[in-house]
């Protein structure tokens, strides 16, 4: 739901308007002086954000705080060190029966 926002070019009061339908219609006169001449403002907008870009914001070096804890646990979080300790399925006499997903 959109938030309009409108100002009288006479009294320069600022109005707000939360819009909760697709017809809508622009007001007609101020709230406060009552005159026609009333503009639409350029409203701020906000935007989105994820929960690492929150934890980002909060921290501003937690991005080189995670590559250093990830660089300290390559030695056993490699995942390609199991793959030396994998057996061959032509290695074996019987590598058991076929499973089925």
């Amino acid at each position: 739901m959109p938030i309009y926002e409108y100002e009288c070019g006479d009294c320069g009061a600022a109005t707000e308007i939360l819009v909760r339908s697709i017809y809508f219609r622009s007001p007609i006169d101020c709230q406060e002086c009552q005159s026609t001449n009333i503009k639409k403002k350029l409203a701020n907008f906000s935007v989105a954000h994820s929960e690492i870009d929150t934890l980002r914001a909060l921290d501003p070096k937690y991005k080189r705080m995670v590559e250093d804890e990830v660089k300290k646990s390559a030695s056993y979080a490699d995942p390609m060190r199991h793959i030396e300790k994998m057996i061959p399925f032509d290695a074996v006499d019987d590598p058991g029966e076929p499973i089925e997903f």
